[in-house]
């Protein structure tokens, strides 16, 4: 059996898990520094905070710029892993394996034959090992 079809993440999802695994560390320093009253645990905090501020700021930059690429026509082919993120790197991009992809229509019932799959092409193998 197939895999269900995947996507390509925006970098927005990666700032998501640093802001909230930051958020995460001063919380539990700040319960450290509460039971202890450690003034390196302070200073700790004091480094930390100012980080997951301007982490915030730029998980928020992306995730604007993420809502902007939903007008892009190409949005699909992003999210499809077709085309890299128009805010990302092109050098080193490799397209989305597909070959393992399920068919929306045909293999999962959903959609209509517009969401056929069952003859595009990986594009990162290409034809051969499209079948």
């Amino acid at each position: 059996m197939r895999r269900i079809i995947g996507i390509q993440l925006h970098h927005s999802v990666n700032l998501d898990d640093a802001s909230r695994y930051g958020v995460n560390m001063l919380s539990a320093l700040e319960g450290a520094l509460k039971r202890t009253g450690d003034p390196e645990i302070q200073a700790l905090i004091d480094q930390l905070q100012p980080l997951v501020r301007q982490i915030g700021v730029a998980r928020t930059a992306a995730g604007l710029r993420l809502q902007l690429h939903h007008r892009d026509p190409d949005f699909k082919r992003y999210v499809d892993g077709e085309l890299p993120w128009p805010d990302e790197l092109e050098e080193g991009f490799v397209p989305r394996c597909t070959c393992g992809d399920r068919c929306l229509f045909h293999d999962v019932g959903r959609g209509t034959q517009d969401d056929c799959n069952c003859d595009r092409v990986c594009g990162q193998h290409g034809e051969a090992e499209a079948a």
